[in-house]
């Protein structure tokens, strides 16, 4: 049932979504966007669910509210040109898009990263796997420039996208892989992405299912119009 609600979830997202959507990247226009109340419509128009999405990604990663009110978001995205919107921004068109050409749901996406690193792109592992979605050096992320290339992601490491896009591409792509490897389960891909073995009773795969209904309850939130458009 649960696997039959996130291949609904999908076709609903992309039917909802219009094609202008794949657009250019949000890494370039994003740089001039300044942090200082930045509106998620104005830096991303009219693009339902990455809108939905960074602004449920927003609410995620506010971790208090200053004096006058205005949001404190965590701090791994503070030193981000444009400020911490200007990359949930960029991250969430980004996951979207990603998504999009995956045929994967957007906030399943989004949830895998929040649970591999917080959405930090500068996270790292004890292993050294880098990324949003945590790429292992020696294995998928040994063909992703970021990952493997300490001066190339150092240059990253400042723009709102932080080069995330390949690293986006290649995690979805080893998830895809582990959903197949593990008979089109998503809960076992899931166990698979995080251990190397279709045993979902790690409770891996239950915590980022956690997490992406967490984001959709953010996101319904954030704009009651939109609730009955993404399925739990």
């Amino acid at each position: 049932m649960r696997i039959a609600l996130l291949v609904i979830g999908v076709v609903f997202v992309s039917a909802w979504h219009s094609h202008s959507e794949a657009g250019p990247s949000l890494d370039a226009p994003l740089l001039t966007v300044s942090a200082e109340g930045l509106d998620y419509r104005a830096a991303l128009g009219e693009h339902p669910t990455s809108l939905a999405l960074a602004r449920a990604i927003d609410a995620r990663l506010t971790v208090r509210e200053s004096r006058s009110g205005e949001p404190i978001h965590v701090q791994h995205c503070r030193a981000a040109e444009g400020g911490c919107r200007a990359r949930i921004a960029t991250l969430a068109r980004l996951i979207t898009e990603a998504s999009n050409r995956a045929n994967v749901d957007p906030f399943l996406t989004a949830a895998i990263a929040m649970r591999e690193s917080g959405l930090n792109p500068l996270a790292v592992s004890p292993v050294g796997a880098r990324g949003v979605v945590q790429l292992n050096p020696r294995f998928r992320g040994k063909t992703v420039p970021f990952v493997y290339n300490e001066r190339y992601r150092e240059q990253c490491s400042m723009r709102p996208g932080a080069c995330q896009r390949e690293v986006l591409e290649a995690g979805l792509g080893l998830y895809k892989w582990a959903v197949s490897r593990c008979g089109g389960d998503v809960e076992k891909g899931l166990a698979w992405y995080n251990s190397g073995r279709c045993d979902k009773r790690n409770g891996y795969a239950s915590s980022v299912l956690s997490e992406r209904r967490r984001l959709l309850k953010l996101a319904k939130e954030a704009d009651p119009g939109h609730s009955a458009i993404f399925v739990n």
